[in-house]
């Protein structure tokens, strides 16, 4: 199956009054007080559909389409809906709903029954006969205040921002903020958490143990209380330090980071460290509450600074001297088969060398943290971390951590991790799907959007035009392919097609038609 230049996903309104000629009127939409272009609604027979891209702009939305799955996926900041085309059920935030009416395709495009936007996004909709307006309001930022609020049927949804985690209590627990209420939340053991990355890094299921205090917290209980799912969202920033100064730092590009000393920790090379021991070169994730941008959390790498062995901070009370080289913990070496970037379904494998008897974990970046590590022999320690669908990670260091009487020695993988688990797809292509030009011989190029901007694999890009290979006579890069014909089209209606893979293996199939003008 492929998926058209063009495509564009459709919401259909379903209230146009059945006794009003629907073609003869114009209908406008608002969402959030913004009002979509007439070109974004179309109206057919007694129904109303809005494309979804303009839609999802005025959401602040992202979406996502995937064809072998034959899903389509909205997410804005606090919300991942997962709507499954000819399915009555939808997911949201994990937790499946029933919808009135299922997404479905019409001819190319896929639509979706408007009053499923209010299901999945708690939104109103409201249709004005005389003015012929439907508006759309969801509350897609701002968290709930005072009491939780029903979302669907009888459950209730809370979100706020995580104040603390203690996966270690009886029965393990958090505590969330909303609204200016703290709320226990009773986590039972082996619960999967959703967690989702608002910049893309990732989306994925967890452990209790992964969720960091000011992290945005969704939490669906049921009407005795009970948890039905619960998702843990942030925001995830890395680069390199340009510049420090006081509580600030400028990131190449021009990003600046603030943070609150007293709400932030900071680690540098995998000791606790200040804003005042950080350095322009240095490597960094930052971690943020998505809401507030609040940074919270700060892991740092000195280029340099992170070997793949290393030895503990002797113990507290420990006579200086006793210890040469360190503490009694030490890491020989550590190594990695992280040598390329991986797709869902591989295996990121970690190998460890280092004192016997030890507990080992490693961290992805502060993403993915205390993955377990077995030590399968005398000091030989293996770790693992399978690669599910909705992982992205870009150049995260994976650092590798081993604890003994109160020693804890760090150190860095060889090699920085690169996950891309989400299929590229094409982000500009000309001539414009559908349209009629006046040329012949038109320039004809394919634009990519890539998780981290890695890009494609040159090499694996084709470009069939009308059936007919003509990749030797294209450019190809990382992230555009283009061909100029050496000679007329004589066709009117031409086909484009183009294949390729990214980086990490994941495949691109994209085909679009225009029309050359009669003369």
């Amino acid at each position: 199956m492929k998926w058209r230049l063009g495509l564009f996903v459709l919401l259909a309104l379903s209230f146009v009054p059945s006794h009003i000629h629907a073609s003869s009127m114009v209908i406008t939409v608002v969402v959030n007080g913004k009002a979509l272009a007439p070109d974004a609604v179309e109206v057919r027979g007694d129904t109303v559909y809005v494309a979804l891209r303009p839609l999802a702009r005025a959401l602040e939305a992202d979406i996502s389409t995937n064809a072998h799955a034959n899903t389509v996926t909205i997410t804005t900041l606090l919300r991942q809906v997962v709507f499954h085309l000819d399915d009555r059920w939808a997911t949201v935030n994990g937790q499946r709903i029933a919808l009135a009416a299922p997404a479905t395709r019409s001819g190319s495009r896929i639509v979706l029954p408007l009053r499923a936007v209010g299901e999945a996004f708690g939104a109103t909709v409201v249709y004005d006969a005389q003015t012929h307006e439907a508006v759309i309001s969801a509350a897609l930022r701002s968290t709930p205040t005072g009491r939780p609020t029903p979302p669907v049927g009888s459950a209730q949804t809370l979100s706020g921002s995580v104040v603390s985690v203690a996966p270690e209590v009886n029965p393990p627990a958090l505590l969330v903020q909303s609204g200016g209420t703290n709320y226990t939340i009773t986590v039972p053991p082996n619960t999967e958490i959703g967690f989702r990355d608002v910049h893309g890094a990732v989306t994925g299921t967890g452990v209790l143990a992964q969720i960091r205090p000011g992290d945005a917290l969704v939490v669906t209980l049921d009407a005795n209380g009970h948890l039905i799912s619960m998702t843990d969202i942030f925001a995830s920033i890395n680069g390199t330090i340009a510049a420090v100064a006081d509580q600030s730092m400028v990131l190449e590009g021009g990003r600046v980071i603030t943070a609150d000393p007293a709400l932030v920790t900071i680690s540098l090379d995998g000791k606790d460290a200040s804003f005042a021991a950080l350095r322009p070169g240095d490597k960094v994730s930052v971690r943020a509450d998505p809401v507030s941008g609040k940074v919270r959390d700060v892991v740092a790498l000195r280029p340099g600074g992170f070997a793949t062995s290393a030895s503990s901070t002797p113990a507290p009370g420990t006579p200086a001297g006793a210890v040469a080289g360190g503490g009694q913990v030490q890491i020989r070496a550590v190594h990695d088969n992280a040598a390329g970037a991986f797709r869902a379904g591989q295996t990121v494998a970690i190998m460890a060398e280092g004192t016997p008897g030890a507990g080992a974990t490693f961290d992805l970046s502060n993403i993915v943290i205390d993955n377990p590590m077995r030590e399968t022999r005398a000091g030989h320690y293996e770790g693992q971390y399978e690669v599910t669908v909705g992982t992205n990670l870009t150049d995260a260091p994976i650092l590798v951590r081993l604890r003994k009487g109160g020693e804890t020695a760090v150190a860095e993988a060889p090699n920085p991790l690169n996950v891309v688990t989400t299929p590229p797809s094409v982000k500009d292509a000309a001539p414009l799907s559908g349209a009629t030009i006046n040329t012949a011989r038109p320039s004809i190029f394919a634009t990519f959007l890539t998780v981290g901007n890695k890009g494609m694999d040159p090499s694996t890009l084709q470009l069939i035009l009308n059936g007919h290979d003509v990749t030797a006579q294209a450019t190809r890069t990382a992230s555009f392919i283009s061909y100029y014909p050496p000679f007329d089209l004589s066709s009117k209606a031409v086909e484009v097609e183009v294949k390729g893979t990214d980086i990490a293996g994941n495949a691109l199939d994209y085909s679009w038609t225009f029309s050359i003008a009669v003369r």
